[in-house]
């Protein structure tokens, strides 16, 4: 979470038909550049016109300041809650977005680098297969 609390405005560049996120201050002090879709990218002007408008150069800001990974947490939490997801944290939709990407076929390299894993061990974690992934192979076996 300290990633993108510590995000800056200069850290996003937006287009229509591109955009990245750049995370100088990832785990390690790694630095990876991250591209954003059209869905993000959406999101992310969204919320921009409706940033409180205060002198700062942090791109995540609430009313009162400065967004801490203790408010993220609550965040996540809380829209969790209204969306009817028992236990939501940052770190559970970091997995989930891991998993999706996996699940579309994205390699393993790929999600490595968008995580900011330099080992692919710390990658393979997203990899365990669910307990419906064991039910698909095990299907597969009476199509076959």
């Amino acid at each position: 979470m300290g990633e993108l609390t510590a995000l800056a405005l200069d850290d996003l560049a937006l287009s229509d038909r591109a955009g990245q996120l750049t995370v100088r201050s990832g785990k390690g002090g790694k630095y990876r550049e991250v591209p954003l879709n059209a869905e993000a990218r959406r999101a992310l002007r969204d919320y921009l016109q409706a940033r409180p408008m205060v002198e700062a150069s942090l791109l995540f800001m609430g009313q009162r300041g400065a967004l801490t990974s203790s408010a993220v947490r609550k965040i996540v939490e809380k829209y969790g809650r209204k969306a009817g997801v028992e236990t939501v944290t940052p770190h559970v939709l970091r997995h989930s977005c891991a998993r999706a990407l996996l699940d579309a076929g994205v390699d393993l390299v790929a999600v490595a680098a968008l995580l900011g894993h330099e080992d692919l061990k710390t990658t393979v974690i997203y990899t365990k297969p669910s307990a419906r992934d064991l039910e698909r192979a095990v299907e597969k076996i009476e199509e076959g």
